[in-house]
């Protein structure tokens, strides 16, 4: 028997339930789950909780701390032949660190835009950011609200994707410099479209937003946060829509990749069971129909390609193919996780009105100037920023 820890949403359950029924049948032994909550997923790994699973599913953002801890066993010679073309995007290349590889990739996902289509029938969907901005003004007059989820991490990692989209990424080392110029542009942005947001967003994740959405008439459009493709399915209330990221300058390309990676702890009880149910759910048959037969929103490539199965979601994975194919790689250095909450607290109280632009500017840089033992230099087009005052 082996015991994981994954996290609780049909998107995630469904699939590896399924998985488990099969890993009986077909491979002959079982699997039993736990659930953590969508935070928790996002925040709470520890060498504590690792070891007391023998599977986690997990973010790729947190590689740099489990190679520091070795929380998990390395994947690369059980996965030798494994090809990253074969996923979506950087999927793969995300679950790769410290030349080694820790996760399998087994959910794809990334900020695009979510929306009813049976309101937005009447609307013109937004092409780029700047008609994000106009839409959100017709709803407003409509007494309907364009949706941002913002709670931490959300509102940080939408920033992230912004700079991204403006052509300067965050860096993915510390001590490295800060484009400050593409920094403000990016807050601007947030800023144009948190004021005409539904308020309610600030205390809200993905999920919260797609249910909340699936269920009030009066939230219409959300320009980028984490998708979740079963909220097309039936059994959701008003069904959701999705679309490609409306980037600043039209392109979908700069979201922040998301999804999810299965690793084998280091503590796991039957490392030969456990390298068999990797190496059977790395098969695209498995993600592309026992998975998304179940909810599931897989990271093989087939699945964003229109694989018959999409039908299931309306067709949701092909219309967001080019937005996952294009999406960034945050950093993913020991420590990362700690400093993306604290952040994305800052995000909170920016667009909560409780820290002025540049009062947020000046802890967000030096927040990133104290993960070294050195001031970090940050460039604005020639002149230095220091941290505030």
């Amino acid at each position: 028997m082996l015991k994981g820890l994954n996290w609780g949403h049909r998107r995630a359950s469904g699939p590896m339930d399924a998985v488990s029924r099969a890993a009986n049948e077909k491979l002959g032994f079982e699997i039993i789950w736990d659930q953590q909550s969508l935070n928790g997923f996002e925040h709470g790994l520890t060498p504590d909780i690792a070891d007391r699973y023998d599977l986690i599913v997990f973010d790729h953002p947190f590689c740099g701390d489990i190679s520091a801890q070795r929380l998990m066993q390395p994947l690369t010679n059980c996965l030798q032949g494994l090809d990253g073309k074969s996923f979506i995007g950087d999927s793969l290349a995300s679950y790769r660190f410290a030349n080694e590889l820790w996760g399998l990739p087994i959910d794809g996902a990334t900020q695009a835009c979510v929306y009813r289509p049976d309101i937005m029938a009447a609307e013109k969907m937004p092409n780029d950011w700047s008609d994000v901005v106009q839409l959100g003004r017709s709803l407003r007059q409509q007494d309907k609200w364009l949706v941002l989820p913002s709670l931490s991490p959300h509102g940080f990692l939408l920033l992230l994707g912004l700079c991204a989209a403006l052509g300067s990424p965050w860096p993915n080392k510390p001590l490295a410099p800060l484009d400050v110029q593409t920094i403000k542009r990016a807050v601007k942005a947030l800023l144009e479209v948190s004021a005409l947001a539904h308020p309610a967003g600030r205390g809200w994740n993905a999920i919260d937003a797609h249910e909340a959405m699936s269920r009030s008439d009066d939230l219409v459009y959300c320009p980028a946060m984490y998708v979740y493709t079963t909220y097309a399915e039936r059994g959701h209330g008003s069904p959701l829509a999705f679309a490609p990221f409306p980037g600043p300058d039209g392109s979908p390309k700069g979201t922040v990749l998301g999804g999810t990676g299965l690793g084998i702890t280091r503590s796991c009880r039957n490392l030969e069971n456990a390298f068999k149910l990797i190496t059977f759910l790395a098969g695209a048959d498995v993600q592309t129909k026992l998975m998304m037969e179940h909810h599931g929103q897989p990271a093989r490539v087939e699945a964003w390609q229109g694989c018959q199965a999409d039908g299931l979601f309306r067709g949701s994975h092909k219309n967001l193919c080019t937005t996952m194919e294009s999406a960034w790689t945050r950093p993913r250095f020991a420590g990362y996780i700690v400093w993306q909450d604290a952040s994305g607290k800052l995000v909170e109280r920016l667009l909560a009105g409780d820290l002025s632009e540049q009062a947020f500017l000046d802890a967000l840089i030096r927040s990133w100037e104290k993960l070294g033992p050195e001031r970090s230099p940050v460039s604005d087009k020639g002149n230095e920023l220091q941290g505030a005052p």
